[in-house]
């Protein structure tokens, strides 16, 4: 900031879980709770079917990642609830038996998450659409979570329009139960829905990428691309979504490469910022 959209990673809604809780995104001057949940591909949308910020339609018309905002609250809960179910059976060891408890290690909760790690890599792409990004944290005594939801905006160079983006990332410090069986169920979602899974070097125990590039159902000259980067380092688990969309033939999106070298490198620096080696 296709076919129907493919379903969200699996969350469990209402508790710990390495996906979102689905939320409406609120205008810029709303309080915490906001955006898509990570791990939710977005929704198909026509052409010109919403306005960019300041009433102008970004793509040409297209209505960019702006569009996809409308059903969250109402799909993303209906999904999430769905695929959870479908999470339980290909997984059942995330909700039955004696999971160990692995340590946190020296990861800790911040405030805002996005502005300790600097997003250094986006930014130098990118300018943040008045207002963000959206921050927030939550403490207990079973998880700590910290989110941070960004628009982002760029002119390239030789074109007239405008194209946006969406960053969405979530942290989670798993301190009651052992993330990995559901870190592996969401990778598995993924491979089920035919995404292409890359590793991510470097980072954590496990981490991978996964890409989708799909058409949208309204027009299949409109591309959906969606980048994933999905860490897991002890207890921590780690998400980061990139969105943008594209029309065949007048392609105005970073490339593939630029934007997971940018994922990789602000990825680091937000690890390191809340602890980690």
């Amino acid at each position: 900031m296709g076919t129907p959209p493919p379903p969200p990673p699996p969350p469990p809604q209402g508790g710990p879980g390495f996906a979102g809780f689905p939320q409406q995104q609120p205008t810029p001057s709303s309080q915490p709770g906001f955006g898509p949940p990570p791990g939710l591909p977005s929704s198909p949308g026509a052409p010109g079917g919403s306005a960019a910020p300041g009433g102008s339609a970004p793509n040409g018309g297209r209505g960019g990642g702006l569009r996809r905002n409308a059903m969250w609250a109402f799909v993303g809960a209906i999904l999430a609830s769905a695929v959870w179910t479908g999470t339980v059976v290909v997984v059942p060891g995330i909700v039955d038996g004696d999971p160990a408890v692995q340590s946190i290690r020296g990861y800790h909760a911040v405030d805002r998450i996005c502005d300790a790690g600097k997003l250094t890599a986006f930014r130098g792409k990118y300018k943040m659409v008045d207002n963000y990004p959206l921050e927030h944290a939550g403490r207990s005594d079973s998880m700590d979570v910290m989110r941070c939801y960004a628009l982002m905006k760029r002119t390239p160079e030789g074109s007239e329009t405008t194209d946006y983006a969406t960053l969405d990332i979530r942290v989670e410090l798993h301190k009651a139960v052992d993330s990995a069986p559901e870190f592996a169920a969401v990778r598995q979602y993924f491979e089920q829905q035919k995404y292409e899974i890359t590793d991510a070097p470097g980072l954590g125990e496990e981490a991978y990428f996964a890409y989708g590039d799909e058409p949208t159902s309204s027009d299949k000259t409109f591309h959906d691309i969606n980048h994933y980067l999905q860490v897991r380092d002890g207890g921590m688990t780690y998400s980061l979504y990139w969105t943008d969309n594209y029309q065949t033939g007048k392609n105005h999106t970073l490339d593939r490469e630029t934007v997971r070298k940018a994922m990789l490198d602000d990825t680091r620096d937000m690890l390191k910022a809340i602890g980690g080696p």
